[in-house]
C-alpha cells in the first residue's frame, strides 16, 4: 500500500488520537465547521491578499492610514463573502457581531505590529515604501517532501537581509509555542530544508492578537520533524479500525463543544450516519 502523504495537522491530530485520525485521514468522515476555523480561514486570506498590494499605488503621505482602511475592507469584503457559512453554524447575528468586532481587534493588532517593524526600517534611513517591500513575504507557499512524505502550506516566507524565517498565522488565543506548533514548525523547517538544501534561520508563530514568537532552527528541531514524519508512516499502514485506539482526554468533550467524532466513540452514532 502507498505510504500516505501527511501534514503538521494530520500528524498532531494522529498525536492527540489515533481513533480521530482514523475517522478523518482514513475513512474521510465529514467534520463540523465552527466559527474559528472559518474566521481563521477569512483572517488568513485577508493577510495574504494584503501582500500583494503594490504600494506604490497608494499615494499620499500617510500611507499607513490608506493601508489600515484597505486592510479593514478586505476583511469586511471576505467576511460578508462567508456569510452563507458563518450562518450556517447558528450561532446567531449577536454573537456573529462579537468575533468579527474580535477579527478586526486582531488586524489591528497585527497591523500596528507591521507599522513597528516598518518604523525600524524607516529609521535606517529607509522610505515607507523600501520598508514595506523588504517586509513583505512570500506567502501562502506550498511545499512537499516525497523523502518524508509530508507536505504543508507555509503562511509567509521572509527572506530579509540574508536571514529566512517561516512564519505561521495564529488567530487563536494562545500566545505560547506548544509542542504541537513547535512540530508543526519543525516539519515547516524540514521541508524548507529539503526544497532549498539549507535550513531557514528561524521559525515562528505570529499570535496576531500578541505578537510574534521565534524558535531557532537547529540540527533538534530537524530531527523532531523527521522522527514524527517516520512515525506517522509506520504507524498509519493499517487501515483497520482497532490499529487506532482511541485516546481519551479533555478534547473528547469540553463545556462548550466535543469532537467531531464523540458520539461514533461513545455509541450514539454509527460511522453510516456520518456518510
Amino acid at each position: 500500500m502507498a505510504q500516505r502523504i501527511q501534514s503538521p495537522s494530520s500528524i498532531n491530530t494522529y498525536k492527540q488520537c489515533p481513533r480521530k485520525y482514523y475517522y478523518n485521514y482514513i475513512l474521510k468522515l465529514p467534520t463540523l465547521a465552527s466559527i474559528h476555523l472559518i474566521r481563521g480561514k477569512i483572517v488568513h486570506s485577508v493577510l495574504e491578499d494584503f501582500f500583494k498590494l503594490d504600494i506604490a499605488s497608494i499615494h499620499g503621505d500617510h500611507k499607513e492610514f490608506e493601508l489600515n482602511i484597505l486592510l479593514q475592507s478586505m476583511l469586511k469584503e471576505k467576511w460578508n463573502n462567508s456569510m452563507g457559512e458563518l450562518l450556517k453554524i447558528g450561532l446567531g447575528q449577536h454573537k456573529l457581531d462579537f468575533y468579527y468586532e474580535e477579527s478586526q481587534e486582531m488586524i489591528n493588532s497585527w497591523f500596528e505590529s507591521l507599522l513597528n517593524r516598518i518604523q525600524l526600517k524607516q529609521n535606517q534611513h529607509l522610505t515607507f515604501d523600501e520598508a514595506f517591500n523588504i517586509l513583505k513575504p512570500e506567502t501562502e507557499v506550498y511545499f512537499k517532501s516525497e523523502e518524508h512524505k509530508v507536505q504543508g502550506f507555509i503562511d509567509a516566507v521572509h527572506r530579509i537581509e540574508g536571514e529566512i524565517s517561516l512564519i505561521d498565522y495564529k488567530s487563536s488565543k494562545k500566545d505560547t509555542i506548544s509542542p504541537e506548533y513547535r512540530l508543526q514548525l519543525a516539519i515547516y523547517a524540514l521541508l524548507y530544508y529539503e526544497k532549498y538544501g539549507k535550513h531557514p534561520n528561524i521559525v515562528g508563530v505570529d499570535f496576531l492578537r500578541h505578537g510574534i514568537k521565534y524558535l531557532k532552527v537547529d540540527e533538534e528541531l530537524i530531527e523532531l520533524a523527521k522522527q514524527e514524519c517516520s512515525l506517522i508512516q509506520e504507524n498509519t499502514i493499517s487501515e483497520d479500525l482497532e490499529d487506532y485506539p482511541m485516546k481519551t482526554s479533555p478534547l473528547c468533550k469540553w463545556s462548550t463543544g466535543q469532537c467531531d467524532f464523540y458520539d461514533i466513540c461513545f455509541g450514539q452514532k454509527k460511522i453510516d450516519d456520518f456518510k
